[in-house]
């Protein structure tokens, strides 16, 4: 699993940028200027149109958001093979970059988008074959948060997004049972 985390984590990213309504094109160039995944994914002499692969990134974030809002894990598979069965994909063994030997899921199209898409369905794809059988895709539980994460605990457990909003959330409660002579 730790293999697909660094395209888990783009997805991750991706779809709470798009929800805290920073996905553009500013947001983008960044994206391709710091992160690893992205430039291990450039082609030799790619030309990037920022414009093109922000509208590959945006349409990759409402496409998948559905699936951290499934509860169900057969209900997060159906979704996902729809988004799947839609890519044209070429399967290769990356030895590059430092890392072990890995997967690349990549597009046939020329952008760095769609290739970044591919690696991300299929990171998500991995996720949710997990043999443990538990849906690691989820929406954070703090009520004034809606961005999603995906659970890489060993116990599949994560609740929230961050330890931020977890301690938000648990202090809050306190508070609560505090204030009503329970705590």
């Amino acid at each position: 699993m730790d293999v697909n985390r660094p395209a888990a984590d783009l997805v991750v990213r991706v779809v709470n940028a798009a929800t805290a309504g920073e996905l553009d094109v500013d947001w983008t160039r960044q994206l391709l200027a710091r992160e690893s995944l992205p430039i291990r994914h450039r082609a030799p002499g790619d030309h990037i149109d920022l414009a093109s692969t922000q509208r590959a990134l945006i349409k990759l974030a409402s496409d998948v958001r559905p699936l951290f809002e499934s509860t169900v894990l057969d209900e997060a598979a159906n979704q996902l093979n729809t988004l799947l069965a839609e890519l044209p994909v070429r399967v290769s063994v990356s030895i590059s970059d430092n890392f072990a030997p890995h997967l690349h899921f990549d597009g046939h199209g020329p952008s760095i988008g769609e290739r970044l898409r591919a690696n991300g369905l299929v990171a998500l794809a991995v996720l949710l074959a997990d043999t443990t059988g538990l849906l690691r895709l989820g929406i954070c539980a703090a009520p004034d948060c809606d961005l999603v994460f995906v659970d890489f605990s060993r116990a599949g457990r994560q609740r929230f997004c961050s330890r931020r909003c977890a301690t938000r959330s648990h202090v809050a409660a306190h508070r609560r049972r505090i204030a009503s002579g329970l705590g």
